[in-house]
């Protein structure tokens, strides 16, 4: 039997988010926002940890802190190409400040209760010189 030349049913491929430029001009067509191409590039060991170091201080994966760059770059915006793959573990030191901050705020809690305004302000103070360091990424007192 003799092969047929029979077009084979298009499928559609999937679309990712669209681009925006900064005039706010759709630089591709809208449809089933995923990231379906894969980018991979080598880059140096040195350059490898500089980015993981940025990222980590950024709280993003490296692969998202290198594509918010791309866009910055490129004056494009895509939700969709913003956003971190996996979520970054905090590292422990983290962990243990966070709950010394959460355990000041409770005990703010409890100075208020009882009406003294002098214990609730220290509490507060120690949550202050925990939680504000650790966000704009200083060194901790």
């Amino acid at each position: 039997m003799p092969i047929q030349d029979h077009p084979m049913p298009a499928t559609p491929e999937p679309q990712s988010a669209p681009l925006v430029t900064d005039a706010g001009i759709p630089a591709e067509p809208a449809g089933r926002p995923i990231l379906d191409v894969r980018f991979i590039m080598r880059v140096s060991r040195p350059l490898h940890s500089a980015i993981l170091a940025r990222a980590r201080r950024d709280g993003v994966t490296a692969g998202a802190w290198v594509r918010h760059r791309l866009l910055a770059d490129l004056g494009l915006r895509s939700l969709l190409d913003e956003q971190s793959g996996r979520p970054m573990r905090r590292p422990p030191e983290d962990v243990v400040a966070i709950s010394s901050a959460i355990r000041e705020l409770a005990a703010v809690n409890a100075a208020l209760a009882m009406g003294d305004g002098v214990s609730a302000r220290a509490a507060l103070d120690q949550a202050r010189a925990i939680l504000i360091p650790m966000v704009v990424h200083m060194p901790r007192r």
